[in-house]
Order: structure tokens, then C-alpha cells, then sequence
């Protein structure tokens, strides 16, 4: 009898066990099961996470398209417009220095003109005074308007060396002309000049020496104004 009390009362004891067991893994499999649902959870949340990011991404992408193709055409414009300023600018400086080129060798043929008018009138006997006074007074006012003439144009347009040198030339011819000049007319009014007197015969050298020198400045100046893609165009005055 004793016996069969004490196996009742292992089986009891072994039930017992075997019910805690059984509900130890019952508690295991949903504390398991519930933390796959949070990782499931948290993935699900990281894809929906990486799903905005890759459409904000991908509008962020056609934005950026859509910037860089709007400043492509504002770079294509812009040098559009540069270039047009360009052209601008060169049309202009080319017709200034043409203004200005044409402005000098008429001014430099005027001074020619007048100095060998003003030469004429002092040599001539037969010349009234008061138009050897007219013709000195026209000289000297050309001879002004000649030097303003190439101060400014030499400002504006910084011809080349080899215009600039044949200013100088010019210039230095004109020089000594205008002092043989003074020294001319100051004989004629002192009737002290003979013919074919040394002074004469300088004054004479050196208008042929400046028809020379305004012939060179006026050819160098010609050269020196090239168009783009045409020929070499020569100035007349």
C-alpha cells in the first residue's frame, strides 16, 4: 500500500514538473515569438525608412537634374551674351580706331597743305600781306588742331610701336619746318630774303621731307588697321 502511495506520488511530482517545464517553453516560445515580431517590426520600420529615403532621394536627384539643366541654359545665355559683348566691343574699338585713324591723316594732310600754302605766300613777291597774315593764321590753327588730334588719338587707340614711330617722324619734321617757318616769314617782313638764299633751299627740303613723312604715316597707319578675316584696307585724305 505504501508502495503505491509513494509511485502516486511520483507520477504526481513528475506531472507536476513536467506541467512547469511545459510551461517554462510556453513562456519562452512567445517571449521568442514576441521579439521576432519587434525585429520584424523594427525591419519593417527600417524598410519603410529606406523606402522615403530612396524617393526623397530620387526627387532630391530630379531636382538637382532640373537645377543643373536650368543653369546649363543660364551658362549657355550668359556666354551667349558674353559673346555678343565681345563683338560688340570689337566692332566698336574697330571703329573707333577708324574714326580716329581717319581723323589724324586728315588733319596731318591739312598741316601739309597749309604749311606749303603758308611756304607759297612767303616766297611769292606778288602776295598781298594780309593774305600772307590769313594763310599764317590758318597754318597755326591747323598746326593746333593737328597736335590735339594726335595726343588723343594716340590716348584712345594705343596705336602700335611702329605708328607711333612714324608720329614721331612726323612730328620731328614738322618741328624744324615750323621753325625754318618763323624764320621765313620774319624775312619777308623784313625784306632781307634773297633767292635762292640757303634758307630757301632748307625750307624747300623740308616740305619735300614732310610730303614724305605724312605718305609714311599715312601708309603705316593703313596697314596697321586689318579687319578680321578681310584685307587691308587703305585710308584716303
Amino acid at each position: 500500500m505504501r508502495i503505491a502511495e509513494l509511485a502516486t506520488w511520483i507520477c504526481a511530482g513528475l506531472a507536476i514538473v513536467a506541467v512547469g517545464l511545459a510551461g517554462w517553453q510556453l513562456w519562452l516560445a512567445r517571449l521568442a515569438a514576441r521579439q521576432a515580431t519587434e525585429r520584424a517590426e523594427t525591419l519593417r520600420r527600417l524598410a519603410d525608412a529606406a523606402e522615403s529615403h530612396a524617393a526623397k532621394a530620387a526627387g532630391a536627384a530630379r531636382t538637382a537634374q532640373a537645377q543643373a539643366e536650368r543653369a546649363w541654359e543660364q551658362v549657355k545665355l550668359a556666354n551667349g551674351q558674353l559673346e555678343e559683348a565681345r563683338e560688340e566691343r570689337r566692332a566698336t574699338t574697330q571703329t573707333e580706331q577708324w574714326e580716329w585713324a581717319y581723323s589724324v591723316t586728315t588733319a596731318a594732310r591739312e598741316l601739309v597743305d597749309t604749311s606749303q600754302e603758308l611756304i607759297r605766300s612767303a616766297l611769292d613777291t606778288h602776295v598781298a600781306p594780309h593774305h600772307r597774315v590769313a594763310a599764317e593764321r590758318y597754318y597755326r590753327q591747323t598746326a593746333r588742331r593737328w597736335q590735339e588730334t594726335m595726343i588723343k588719338a594716340v590716348a584712345r587707340t594705343s596705336p602700335p610701336l611702329e605708328v607711333q614711330q612714324q608720329f614721331v617722324t612726323f612730328v620731328d619734321v614738322h618741328q624744324r619746318l615750323h621753325g625754318n617757318l618763323g624764320v621765313l616769314l620774319r624775312a619777308v617782313e623784313t625784306n632781307t630774303l634773297s633767292d635762292g638764299d640757303a634758307l630757301t633751299k632748307q625750307i624747300l627740303g623740308l616740305r619735300h621731307e614732310m610730303n614724305n613723312a605724312h605718305r609714311n604715316l599715312q601708309r603705316t597707319i593703313s596697314a596697321s588697321l586689318t579687319a578680321p578675316d578681310a584685307p587691308t584696307q587703305q585710308i584716303t585724305a
